[in-house]
């Protein structure tokens, strides 16, 4: 009797046992499925990353185009103030010689 008694008692604890084992197995997918789920995300993050920085790289040298061809529009405004002033003086000097004449 107390043979059937350890035996109904360790059946138990089996029991008890297996039902840990598989709520330990249930975690464990659990927690892989989420891992698989966060590397995924970190690989778009990163893949979004990489192309935002592209983006800012390109940007970068967008700029510094533009601020050469600042420059040159600069020089060349310059130059043409130059040409008109001249342009205006000789003007003026011609105006003021037929004026006296």
């Amino acid at each position: 009797m107390a043979s059937d008694e350890l035996k109904i008692v360790l059946e138990d604890v089996k029991e008890k046992f297996d039902t840990v084992i598989e709520g330990i197995t249930m975690v464990r997918e659990t927690v892989e499925r989420h891992e698989q789920k966060n590397d995924e995300q970190f690989r778009k993050i990163d893949t979004e990353f990489l192309v935002v920085k592209k983006d800012i790289r390109e940007l970068r040298e967008d700029i510094t185009v533009l601020r050469e061809d600042v420059t040159v529009l600069r020089e060349d405004v310059s130059g043409l103030r130059q040409d008109l002033n001249d342009h205006r003086d000789n003007t003026e000097l011609h105006a003021g010689r037929r004026k006296k004449a």
